[in-house]
Order: C-alpha cells, then structure tokens, then sequence
C-alpha cells in the first residue's frame, strides 16, 4: 500500500512539469510553483490524510530502513573517515562500500577480498568451525595461516605484524586449551611496543586462559575477553598499547545444545597505529587492579622517613600469611592483593615510589617461568620488593635465580625447602643490594625464624661491590650430621646450621712458618657434645690452623665424636672406654705422643672455649721455651685471673703451677717425667696439682686466652670447684695481643726484671685491709697504674695470713688445697689497674724490703 501511494504521487510530479513547459516561462514558473502546492496538497490528503500523518509515514520508513541496514551489518564495524572498515565476509554489505569508495581505489584485493583506502591494510579472518576445520588469516593479499598452510592449532593462532615496518614478523599458535604459558611468556618477552596482532581462534581458548593471559590481551585494545566461554568463537584485531576497547573484537557464544559455536568469518580495512596507543608498561599497571589494604604508621618506623618506609614480613609458618607495607599502608597481606606462600612480588616505579605491580608467584605448585618472564619484562630502575613465605623453592628454577641475581640478590641461589628470604632489588643495579636477608630452615624440615624488618628506602639505592655477609650457603655436611646424631642443640641449631666450617686464614703472612702452627693439637673431649662443638669451632677459627694437625680423642663408645670430628676435617684417634676422665686424658696422651713426632703437643681439655688470639699466645711463648730448659711450657689459663685481679694483657708471668685445661707442653718433659708414669704423676685432673719429679715453671698470662664453663660436680670438691670456676673471669676476646715482657720470660732475666720491679714499687697502704671484713667497702689504692707490693708474715703451715689476703682480694682460695698462681711464694695480680706483689716473708724477694716498710702480720 504504501509503494502505491508514493508512485501515484511520483506521478503527480511528472504531469506537473509537463504543464509548466508548455506556457512562457513568467507563466509557467508561477503555474508550476501554484500547480504543484496544489497538486502536493490534494495528493497528500487523499493518500495520507495530510502533512502530519505524511511525517509520520516518512518517520516510520526511515526506522525500517535503519534496521534493515543494522541487519545487514551484523557484527560490522565502520569508520567512515577512513580509520577502520571492517564487515562479515558473507558479502550482504561489502558490494554498497565497495561503491562508495570505488573511485578513490582502482583495484580490489582479490585474496583477502576486500578493498581497503591508502594507508590502511586489508584481512581476512576466519575461526576454526568446531574441531576439524582450522582457522584462516589473511593480510595484505596474501594467506599466512590456514589448514593449507598446516601452521594452526587449537587454541589462539596470531598473525604478529610489524608495528613500525608493517610486515609480517611471526605466526604462531598457543594451546590455551591446556596452558596459556607460552602465551604469556611471548606477549611479555617477543612482543615489541606498537606490534599489531589479528587472532583467531580454534576450537577451545578459555580453559586455561588465566588472568593474567587476559590481561596481556587487554593491553592489546581488547575489551570482551573476559566474556569468552568454553568453546566461543573469538576474533582480535589489536596492538601492544592500544587503549582497552579500541581493538577489533568478536565474539561468537556458544548456543544451548551445540558442540560448538558458529565460526566468525570477517574481512575489512584497518590502519597502523590501529587506534590510540599508550605506554603497555603503564597501561599494564592500569589494568592491574592493586587494593591497597591496612593502614601501618611509617610502616613500623619509629620516626618518619626521608625515603620511603617499608615494612617486611615473611609470615610465621604457613599459618600468618606475609605481607609488604609501602609508605604507610599494606600492598600485601591476607586478603589483599593475593599474598601467600611463594614469592610475593611488588614492583614500584622509580620516581614515584607508587605500586605498579603487584604479584604472587606460587614456586612450591608451579615452575618459576612465569616469574623469571615477569622479571625481564619489567623496565629500567624498576624497584622490586620480594618476599617469600612457606615454602618457595620446590620448582624454582635457575632462569628466575638469574633474574634475581641481576636485580642485586646475593642470596637467592642459596635457597632450600622452607627457607624464607626477603629482598629489595633494581632493574639496572650494577652490583649487589644493601637490602636482602635469608633465614635458613632447620636440618629436619622444621620452621626457621621469621624475618620481619621496617626500613627506610633510601631515593637513590646503593649498589654494593662485595655481596653483604648473609649467613652463607646451606651446609650440607652439617646437616646430615645433625640429623643422624642427637645431643647437638647449639651447634645444630636452625639459625648455626649451616655456619661455614672453614679455617681462619693467618693475618700476617710473614709468621706461617712459625713453629705454633706446625704443632699437634689433641684434644680430649668430655660427655657434653655440645662443649665439644664449642671447642672444635673455637680451634678452627684459630688464625694459621691446619686442621689436619688437629686431632680428637674418641671413646668408643661416642663413635659421634669421630664424625664430628671429620666434620670439622680433623683427625681421630679410638680410645677404649673408661669411667673416669682423668684416665681418658692419660691415655689419650701416650697415645698421642706415641702416633706424632712433634717437638711440642697442645693439650685441650673438655668443655675449653679457645678465644682467638690462643695460638698467637703460645707462639710469642716459644722462644721462651726454646731458651729454658726450666719452663715445662705455657698454659693459656690464669688461675687467678677473674674479672677482679686481671687486666694486663701485655703480661705474661712464670707460675709454679700446672694449670691445665688448654696448655702447649714440650715433648721432652713428657719423655723425661711423665711417660709410662701418667698413673703417678697424673691422677688428678690436670688444674688440681700434677706433680711432676723435676722443678720447672709454666709461662701464664695475666688475662687468659681460654674460658671454662662452670664445672659440674656432685664430688666433695664443689666449695673448690665453686671457688676456681664459678667468679667472673676476665678473658681476651681480641686477636693480636702483644706481650711485651716477652724477651725477659728466661730465668735469669725475669728474675732481675722482678726484683726489679719489686724494688720500685710503693709500699701497699695496710690500713686498707681493714676493709677486708667488710661487705660493703672494697679496698681502694691511691693511684692507677702503680705498682705496690704487700709483705706478710707467712710462717705456719696452714699459711693463714696468705689466704687472709687472697680472700681479701678475691683471688682463688680453697680449704685443704694449695694456693694457686704463686713464684717463689710470691704472687703478682692486677687490680684496679695497678700492679701488686704480695711477698711473704719466705720468700727470696723478702728481702727486697726496706726496714722502714710495715709487714702484714
């Protein structure tokens, strides 16, 4: 009905202007105009009922023309300035745009089947139908990827193009039916900026298309990739940094009861740039949705920060999740951004300090690829923040340990099951970073300790040429041993296990052929295992120790010790059990002796911790020793010297005594005096009074270079024992001490330098001893760094007064035992940073006194 009308009012028209050309021309315009006005009216309201219904008709046909054109560009896209062209490639629309634009292009593209305007570039692209039928893509005239071309594959088949020459640069086909893995990897590692993609899919893409493969696709313009379902059909036309939404993009779904969904078919025109392009970097990190979570003051700082505050944790266990904290509030932790076990990265940007990654790298379920590719994608002076917790080196493999590396970790190719590390690095860092700590799990699997640290991150981070001591690499070895032997718990535990074990190099080079370090040291260990690792690691960290001059005494029924001891590279010798250790400790020595030809033998008794400058002693000793027939040879323990009467570490005096515990004895005096007769001589522990046939002296230094832990006893002796080991010992802890009576430790000389000294002291001012029974008074000398001498009566057995004044002074003195530390009845101390002899009056040195001088009676 509506055709008729129109072609009778068509009619109308031509008959009007037949009239008008048969008058003047005056005429026939007026008639015309009036004829026509007329005509129009009469056939408008015959036919329409006037001029409104006939608006109304116009109205109404324009909305159906609308919609059949909208029919007939389903699924198209048009950009009429010449921008992007793009329709099915069923036909229905293409001859009408073909028309449109055919004098501007004088031939068509016969392969691709489209004809495109100067600059922009022709395709065709077409899905997979179902399983079978493989997906084609044409570009340009010419087709790179198709059944024919057997380079497609289920999954994502892309077409990578050039975005600066504008040819083609790779074909390849990602199966992220099973894993879209290698899809990342290459969108982050292959794809240059501006790279112009055009993907088409075959049978099924979504299965394995995780978050982040989306969101590498996002940052290619798309913008419904989020809509795909299992088995959909999928077209994209983009380029790395094109804005979300500006890329080419269909979307076939899958309809109730079909296997599959209809294959999408397209062809069209589309410039390079395809549409308005960013930085991806930038537009990566828009895309990455970072909540920022719990608010954390100066990030645990206790002032505020010049840099920026940053706060670590690695979580306890696997049971309190990790987190980071960034300029006063959380980027990680439970429930925001992802934190958990593995490696929790953040990314900040260089000049801001702002967020611009945030991710979780879960190496205890999955390989370490995904976060190796992450890393070398990441730009120039890009600041990364990591952090693991559980677990994180299952399946973390050395492409990532590189990467780390590169960012300035020292430490991350030292970790092992269960280790947690913490480490901020910087893309382009030449050198190592200041800001890394590794905690090392325990040998049996258990937890190690958390690590928790708030810092200041400075603007500029410091680049270190030497990697910063972090507790070295798992000790293998020492593991094992920990975890085959119990009784171990100090040198086994978690945060010592994997301590180096390793000699102390000599400082000075020019002392390595001194005799000390070419003498054997025995030693002889007790019951406590972990005394004996103290000891064996003391002795060790000796400077110019050769550990195969070391050897230990096992009992063999402590075949531990043996391993212990090769632990530590030394030797071993089996001794046959007994019950007492003064008889472990004879044996030990004749067995000893008998296997080495060594001019002197260093004798380590049990639970003695060596403090470094204990070789050093014994080698300022040995000329001494060489020189004297009469020195038996040197201890490295003072009876005497506690806390309270040491401090001259410059000192070193002849004593009487043997005192044992770790002491260098000359080879000759064991031949002549105790060999085959340890039974006689030696039946007491070495410190209670060995008596040997002939007279001779030991050197001993003011302050001791050993210590001795408490002993423990349940004999009568404990009020001795009490008195020997339990006062505050002063002890070297320093390497290098020099002695500076060195040279006059001979007899003769140190004789002369005594009498010497002796004779230039200050009388002692007696009236001070009455402050000897008070508890709350100690006795005070008039000056420092003087030297005062004390004459006594000592004349009965009991020698009563020289105990009064050891008392006195808090030197060693024990009922029923003999005083300690004495030269011919005299004893030379040091308190309060003065020099004093106490003489008695049978001693030679008695005579030194002049008359004037009071004696202590």
């Amino acid at each position: 009905m509506l055709r008729a009308r129109i072609q009778k009012f068509r009619n109308g028209c031509r008959q009007s202007l037949n009239f008008t050309a048969e008058g003047n021309v005056g005429l026939l315009q007026l008639t015309f105009v009036t004829g026509m006005w007329r005509k129009s009216k009469r056939f408008v309201t015959a036919n329409f009922g006037g001029w409104k219904p006939l608006a109304i008709w116009i109205l109404i046909a324009l909305g159906i023309s609308f919609l059949l054109l909208r029919i007939n560009q389903k699924d198209s896209k048009d950009d009429l300035n010449g921008n992007l062209r793009v329709w099915d490639a069923s036909g229905r629309r293409d001859k009408a745009i073909h028309k449109e634009i055919q004098t501007h292009i004088p031939e068509a593209d016969s392969v691709c089947g489209t004809s495109c305007l100067s600059g922009q570039k022709s395709f065709y692209v077409k899905t997979g139908s179902g399983k079978d039928v493989g997906p084609t893509i044409c570009y340009e005239g010419k087709i790179y990827m198709s059944d024919k071309e057997k380079n497609v594959g289920r999954g994502l088949n892309m077409l990578v193009i050039d975005g600066d020459t504008h040819n083609v640069r790779d074909m390849k086909t990602f199966d992220t039916y099973t894993s879209d893995q290698s899809f990342r990897q290459y969108a982050q590692m292959e794809m240059k900026e501006k790279t112009v993609v055009i993907i088409a899919s075959f049978d099924e893409i979504s299965f394995s298309l995780r978050d982040e493969a989306k969101t590498w696709l996002k940052v290619m313009g798309a913008s419904q990739i989020d809509k795909v379902a299992f088995r959909d059909s999928y077209v994209l036309i983009g380029q790395r940094g094109l804005k979300q939404g500006h890329a080419v993009e269909f979307i076939n779904s899958m309809k109730e009861n079909e296997e599959y969904a209809a294959p999408l078919e397209k062809k069209g025109c589309f410039p390079i740039p395809v549409g308005p392009l960013e930085d991806s970097s930038k537009l990566l990190a828009s895309l990455k949705d970072i909540k920022m979570g719990s608010e954390l003051k100066n990030c645990g700082l206790e002032t505020a920060c010049e840099g920026t505050p940053i706060q670590v944790f690695t979580g306890d266990t696997d049971s309190v999740m990790p987190h980071v904290c960034v300029g006063g509030k959380m980027v990680m932790e439970k429930d925001v951004n992802n934190a958990g076990r593995g490696f929790n990265v953040v990314v900040l940007d260089n000049e801001s300090r702002i967020p611009k990654f945030v991710n979780r790298f879960d190496t205890y379920a999955a390989d370490s690829i995904d976060m190796e590719e992450f890393l070398k994608g990441l730009h120039e002076g890009d600041i990364v923040i990591a952090v693991i917790n559980d677990d994180a080196s299952k399946q973390l493999k050395q492409g990532a340990i590189k990467e780390l590396n590169s960012l300035g970790s020292s430490a991350i190719q030292n970790l092992g099951f269960r280790d947690i590390w913490y480490f901020i690095g910087q893309k382009g860092i030449k050198g190592y970073s200041e800001f890394e700590e590794i905690s090392f799990a325990s040998y049996d699997g258990e937890w190690p300790k958390q690590i928790k640290k708030s810092l200041c991150l400075p603007r500029k981070l410091r680049s270190l040429k030497v990697a910063p001591k972090l507790g070295g690499k798992r000790n293998l070895e020492k593991r094992e041993f920990c975890k085959l032997n119990d009784g171990y718990s100090e040198f086994c535990d978690t945060q010592r296990v994997d301590d180096k074990l390793e000699p102390a190099p000599l400082e000075d080079k020019g002392t390595e052929n001194d005799e000390i370090y070419k003498t054997s040291i025995l030693i002889i260990p007790g019951l406590d295992h972990n005394a004996l690792a103290r000891t064996l690691e003391t002795t060790l960290i000796q400077p110019g120790i050769k550990p195969d001059l070391v050897t230990v005494a096992v009992d063999e029924q402590t075949p531990d010790h043996g391993q212990l001891a090769t632990l530590f590279k030394f030797q071993n010798i089996s001794l046959a059990s007994v019950a007492r250790y003064e008889d472990k400790m004879n044996s030990a020595i004749e067995k000893f002796f008998s296997q080495t030809n060594s001019k002197y033998v260093i004798v380590i008794e049990e639970e003695i911790i060596l403090t470094p400058d204990f070789l050093h002693f014994l080698s300022q000793c040995l000329p001494a020793l060489e020189a004297d027939d009469s020195l038996f040879g040197a201890s490295a323990f003072n009876y005497n010297g506690f806390e309270t009467t040491s401090g001259d570490k410059t000192r070193v005096n002849r004593m009487e005594d043997f005192p044992g515990l770790a002491f260098l004895l000359k080879r000759s005096v064991y031949e002549s005096q105790m060999k085959s007769k340890m039974d006689k001589c030696c039946q007491q522990r070495s410190w209670d009074s060995w008596t040997l046939k002939q007279s001779g002296e030991m050197l001993v230094p003011d302050v001791s270079r050993v210590f001795r832990l408490p002993y423990q006893s349940a004999s009568d002796d404990d009020s001795y024992l009490e008195n020997l080991f339990y006062q505050p010992r002063l002890t070297i802890t320093e390497y290098g001490a020099k002695i500076k009576n060195v040279n006059s430790l001979k007899s003769s000389s140190y004789e002369d330098e005594l009498k010497k000294e002796i004779k230039a002291s200050k009388p002692f001012p007696l009236k001070e001893l009455e402050k000897c029974s008070s508890k709350t008074e100690t006795v005070e000398l008039p000056s420092k760094g003087s030297t005062f001498t004390l004459y006594f009566s000592d004349k009965d057995k009991d020698r009563k007064v020289f105990r009064k004044l050891c008392k006195c002074f808090e030197l060693y003195s024990s009922a029923g035992k003999p005083l300690k530390g004495l030269h011919k009845n005299s004893l030379r101390f040091y308190y309060k940073e003065n020099t004093i002899f106490l003489i008695a009056s049978t001693s030679p040195y008695f005579e030194i006194k002049s008359e004037d001088v009071a004696v202590y009676e």
